[in-house]
């Protein structure tokens, strides 16, 4: 989970990453470690929407948190697409897919994840955006949903 809380210093929030949801993630087929990652691309995803006060529109009074799941599925494609303009070899595909299996409730279905995090991997491998225009894209692409 994430939270704007700064437990530590210097930072812009806090992810928090759980044992049992980790031997959870480690027992997935296949790229294991990509799955590790895609999970917390999508909690930094939320940091970015608290930095940013994204989270104030995504989600107001923290009621019906589904935009705010959107958001940070979008910004942790984003985040597979920089990732895979640089190692052409990064398991991209892995982050949908996580995303996928974990479909449900406040976070959307299985298909609205998987969706969003093609969307943001667009953004970044497809049509080059920063990361500002890609956080603006995201938020445009939630309110859409």
């Amino acid at each position: 989970m994430a939270t704007p809380d700064h437990l530590l210093g210097g930072t812009d929030g806090t992810v928090l990453f759980g044992l049992d949801f980790l031997k959870i993630l480690l027992q997935r087929p296949g790229r294991s470690d990509a799955s590790i990652i895609a999970v917390c691309a999508h909690e930094f995803g939320h940091i970015v929407s608290y930095k940013n006060d994204m989270i104030s529109t995504l989600a107001p009074n923290h009621q019906e948190p589904f935009r705010a799941e959107q958001f940070a599925d979008y910004m942790a494609g984003f985040y597979a697409g920089r990732r895979k303009l640089v190692h052409s070899d990064f398991p991209a595909a892995s982050f949908a897919s996580t995303q996928y299996a974990f479909g449900g409730g406040d976070h959307g279905t299985n298909k609205q994840r998987g969706d969003a995090v093609q969307q943001g991997y667009f953004a970044a491998y497809r049509d080059h955006k920063t990361l500002d225009e890609a956080t603006q894209s995201a938020l445009a692409y939630c309110m859409n949903e």
